[in-house]
């Protein structure tokens, strides 16, 4: 995982703080990845507790669940803050460059789909909660 996590142009500032566990920044953002041999899951920081409300958070989580290309998505809680993670599965029989290029193809998605929450959460924050199937539109547009 290590070393395929090096060959990412997004990734920069990586360091190893587990056996299983890799801490990086992901286009500026405080991100991490663990492995799990059969895949890997993608976490980078999403927004500060305090900034977002339940409401929201629950708004997201049932988008998350809803829209077939965001399935292998998450919210978690952990020191203050969400993270947005996201599985990645490996293929033995892929090469190592099949391997960095669908790693590299899931990272720019994680970090789109993080951008988009993040734009509509201050959507959200400002009008209120708009009708489910416009943002259910807008997340579809910003992950394919």
């Amino acid at each position: 995982m290590l070393e395929i996590l090096k060959m990412q142009p997004l990734i920069k500032d990586i360091s190893l703080s587990d056996t299983n566990i890799v801490r990086f920044m992901l286009n500026g953002i405080p991100a991490k990845a663990a492995d799990y041999h059969h895949s890997i899951c993608v976490g980078l920081v999403f927004i500060e507790k305090k900034m977002i409300s339940d409401a929201v958070i629950r708004y997201i989580t049932l988008m998350l669940v809803a829209l077939e290309d965001t399935q292998d998505f998450a919210l978690q809680l952990n020191d203050g803050y969400w993270w947005l993670w996201c599985r990645h599965t490996i293929n033995d029989r892929d090469s190592v460059e099949d391997s960095r290029r669908k790693l590299g193809a899931k990272l720019e998605k994680i970090h789109a789909v993080n951008q988009h929450f993040n734009s509509l959460v201050t959507t959200m924050s400002s009008s209120g909660l708009r009708s489910s199937s416009q943002y259910k539109n807008s997340v579809s547009k910003a992950i394919l």
